[in-house]
């Protein structure tokens, strides 16, 4: 088969970066992130939290092809701030919300459990339990 191994979608390569930063010429304060061995998800939602900061003018990515397994993330930023700092803020700031998703979560699980009595619950179709989702001992 010619398909390349799947572990190689996620497996970032020795010695690569996992954002590379290219300056557009053509542009005043606009950066290229290649973000490595990552898809749609994260770049849709990079670019939301990217367009809702206040000096960002552009942001929008592609995935150049669907077997390299990065994607290219442009932004423009007006002069008062550079596009590397409103992607450390986004990045930051998206860890913050989807931290506080999981322990509203976990909260939530805990919360369940002990009205129930039960000591552990299954999960999706397979009857995974919730350790196997990093959610702790349950």
């Amino acid at each position: 088969m010619n398909a390349p191994e799947r572990h190689e979608m996620f497996t970032l390569p020795d010695g690569a970066r996992k954002i590379e930063l290219l300056k557009d010429s053509k542009m005043a304060n606009c950066v290229q992130f290649n973000i490595q061995r990552e898809d749609h998800t994260i770049a849709n939602l990079l670019r939301v939290k990217l367009l809702a900061h206040p000096h960002v003018l552009f942001a929008a990515y592609r995935q150049p092809h669907p077997l390299e397994y990065y994607v290219e993330l442009k932004v423009q930023t007006s002069s008062r701030t550079t596009p590397a700092d409103v992607m450390r803020e986004a990045i930051e700031a998206l860890m913050l919300e989807y931290g506080n998703i999981r322990s509203a979560f976990d909260n939530e699980l805990l919360r369940m459990d002990a009205s129930d009595g039960r000591a552990q619950r299954a999960y999706g179709a397979f009857g995974a339990d919730a350790s196997e989702f990093g959610v702790g001992d349950m």
